[in-house]
């Protein structure tokens, strides 16, 4: 629980501000453009950006496992 002067709790927006949920509208448009991009990574690149997260992916893998 976050204290009232941050905003109160954590799932609420400031002020009595409603947030928006996540429709499924909204997931399958970022779905979509997530799958869009890999492939245009794909077709433009050969990949090579996907490579690029991957390993910095692996990277940050290892950092956290070491301070666990």
């Amino acid at each position: 629980m976050w204290p009232a002067r941050w905003g109160g709790s954590c799932n609420k927006e400031p002020r009595g501000r409603r947030a928006r949920p996540m429709t499924n509208r909204i997931a399958f448009v970022l779905a979509a453009l997530v799958v869009l991009l890999i492939v245009v990574d794909l077709a433009i690149f050969a990949g090579a950006g996907s490579l690029f997260l991957a390993r910095k992916l692996s990277e940050l893998i290892e950092w956290l496992a070491f301070w666990r």
